[in-house]
């Protein structure tokens, strides 16, 4: 998968010629079609020409079961968009500690231009009707790449940089982690940002 696959997604249609037949590029064919079967990668349809311009994120970090459902029914309304299950952790000025969460969600939404603000509004009624205490809202971000070329003095360095070449299976958990955080047991390598305070 690490030869294959880049963090850049790929055209499938480039794999096929004019007849919808596979050319020269049947092995490649093959191999993601068996990475699919073992649900390691996800095809997705990619939309051209709609001017979607803005983008909204919205993060919750902690959602009860009952209401996981009707957010994802509410926010089917929206033509185009994301909805993923999301787990970690969380701090909030002011509080004593962190919070962790299992069950929580990350909705990312695209529109035509449009006064997104009045949707921003409508969002924080309809998570204080659902009692969603936190959450985050997030739209009008600046431009990434401008920020990165700025830092980096060029982009050049993105051709190359694979993250899948970081992870290493963990059969402890059954997982993929990211092996320059962990040492070979998989205990963390660095100290939390927030080390929790021991009490008395």
């Amino acid at each position: 998968m690490v030869e294959l696959y880049n963090w850049k997604a790929d055209d499938l249609k480039a794999y096929y010629d004019k007849e919808n037949e596979p050319n020269n590029n049947e092995s490649k064919i093959n191999l993601i079609s068996e990475l699919i079967k073992k649900d390691l990668i996800f095809p997705f349809i990619s939309l051209k020409n709609l001017n979607l311009v803005e983008k909204v994120y919205i993060v919750l970090p902690n959602v009860k079961k009952e209401v996981y459902q009707k957010i994802v029914q509410i926010f089917d309304f929206f033509n185009f968009g994301f909805i993923y299950e999301i787990e970690g952790e969380y701090f909030i000025y002011g509080m004593d500690k962190k919070l962790q969460f299992e069950n929580g969600i990350m909705i990312k939404l695209y529109s035509p231009d449009c006064k997104m603000f009045q949707f921003q509004n409508l969002f924080e009624l309809l998570f204080q009707y659902l009692k969603i205490e936190h959450y985050l809202i997030l739209n009008d971000l600046c431009d990434g790449k401008k920020l990165l070329n700025l830092i980096y003095d060029g982009l050049d360095f993105l051709e190359m940089y694979n993250p899948l070449r970081n992870l290493i299976w963990n059969d402890k958990d059954k997982r993929w982690m990211n092996h320059k955080l962990f040492n070979e047991k998989f205990e963390p390598l660095y100290h939390p940002l927030l080390p929790e305070e021991k009490s008395d």
